[in-house]
């Protein structure tokens, strides 16, 4: 128990009609959307306290955040200026403070990633907790 962070990444394939032979699939079927995992932190609860109470409202239910690319570099800004704030909970631990370079490349490589442009596919970056 304690709290798992990821950054995920969505990729989602539009349907091309005209040419629906060039449509993603695997196993013979198509895709709709592809999740990668862009970034995990294992208890770094001042990282997850910013996020949850800048981009949703304070609202902790372990649904997934949409993080903007605005929204990203709002956070990489924050940990470059240590302001993040203090976050308690239950089986939280606590943030060491080692994390913040490590933090900053996970969501520098994330806002590279989601701003890559690829014909018939959107992209998006999302934040989702679970304890």
């Amino acid at each position: 128990m304690g709290l798992d962070m990821y950054l995920n990444g969505e990729k989602f394939f539009w349907t091309n009609w005209k040419e629906p032979e060039k449509n993603f699939t695997i196993d013979g079927f198509k895709v709709n959307t592809q999740d990668l995992r862009l970034g995990y932190w294992r208890k770094h609860p001042n990282l997850h306290g910013y996020i949850v109470e800048t981009f949703a409202n304070g609202e902790d239910e372990c649904q997934r955040i949409e993080l903007s690319a605005e929204n990203i570099k709002k956070i990489i800004a924050a940990v470059k200026e240590n302001k993040l704030p203090h976050t308690e909970g239950f089986f939280f631990g606590s943030s060491e403070g080692i994390e913040a370079q490590e933090t900053i490349d996970i969501f520098t490589k994330a806002l590279e990633w989601e701003s890559t442009k690829e014909k018939n596919v959107s992209r998006r970056v999302y934040y989702q907790a679970s304890w």
